[in-house]
């Protein structure tokens, strides 16, 4: 398995999400993560742009694997930490939650 593929692993586990629903999310076939795996196939940038994006992080987030925001405080990491766990429907939500509480 290429170090590629052991991030996506990473990043499928700390947001909760199996290959299959990231297959899903990016669709990028289940069989093409199989022959990733197998190094029978190679990742192109626009692979690992489509699962940053199904991730909700950057292309550097993907090659770094920094789990801590030094310039934010606790509450703010642990706002982020969770908007990163939450999926593309969830996050439209969530901000317009967000958006309604900065009305009141």
């Amino acid at each position: 398995m290429t170090n590629i593929m052991k991030r996506v692993d990473e990043l499928c586990t700390k947001h909760g999400i199996s290959r299959y629903r990231l297959s899903q999310n990016t669709g990028i076939s289940q069989s093409a993560f199989s022959k990733m795996d197998r190094q029978q196939a190679t990742l192109s940038l626009e692979t690992i742009e489509r699962i940053c994006t199904a991730f909700g992080i950057s292309l550097a987030q993907f090659f770094t694997q920094e789990t801590t925001y030094p310039d934010l405080t606790p509450d703010q990491t642990r706002l982020l930490d969770a908007w990163l766990r939450l999926d593309s429907p969830k996050r439209d939500f969530a901000l317009s939650m967000m958006e309604e509480l900065l009305k009141i």
